[in-house]
């Protein structure tokens, strides 16, 4: 048997795909969103609602390789080197010892996507990389700012791109008192595009 042969859908059709799983995840476990059990049970549910919409593809969660370095040993930067520095010298400022100071940056620096969709070791199949925040979640180090750098990072093209995801997407869920609330800001080619509803 031949094996199969993937392509890259269309931005429209990753869209689609996404916000079905969406319906899914609000249909299915809006009680997660309600009573605010965590980001990362929010983005797990998510992922198993991406899988079924994205067959023969691999959706995983906090994923730590790029196939494109040959080095068992690479995984994402979540960070860029100057934040990085930066947060360093904040920790150090808020009167934190040198490893007291370490250990707090590696905790945020080590962080991966939330989710993606690709075809593992190809990647000219990056497809999806979503960041997950409840609404109101701090704002700081970790929050929708550092969502927001890694997926310009992430959905970078051509040379500079070291993970060239056709789609980066910050899904921002809550309840509030005027509802379901759902705002998804998309990310293409490194840079923010706009909310897609």
């Amino acid at each position: 048997m031949p094996p199969v042969v993937l392509q890259c859908p269309e931005e429209e059709v990753i869209l689609q795909r996404f916000h079905r799983a969406l319906a899914d995840l609000w249909a299915q476990d809006r009680v997660l969103i309600e009573r605010r059990l965590g980001q990362k049970t929010v983005a797990h549910r998510l992922a198993v609602y991406l899988e079924w919409q994205f067959p023969g593809f691999h959706t995983d969660c906090e994923y730590s390789r790029n196939s494109r370095v040959d080095e068992d040993t690479y995984d994402f930067p979540s960070m860029s080197r100057p934040r990085q520095r930066d947060l360093r010298r904040n920790l150090a400022r808020q009167g934190l010892g040198g490893g007291e100071v370490g250990a707090a940056a590696q905790r945020v620096t080590d962080a991966y996507p939330d989710i993606i969709v690709h075809y593992r070791e190809e990647n000219h199949l990056n497809l999806l990389v979503v960041e997950t925040r409840l609404l109101g979640d701090a704002r700081g180090w970790g929050g929708v700012l550092d969502a927001r750098e890694k997926l310009q990072r992430y959905t970078l093209q051509g040379e500079e791109g070291l993970y060239r995801y056709a789609v980066g997407l910050l899904v921002e869920l809550g309840v509030t008192a005027e509802g379901d609330q759902s705002v998804v800001h998309q990310f293409r080619d490194g840079g923010e595009v706009g909310r897609v509803g």
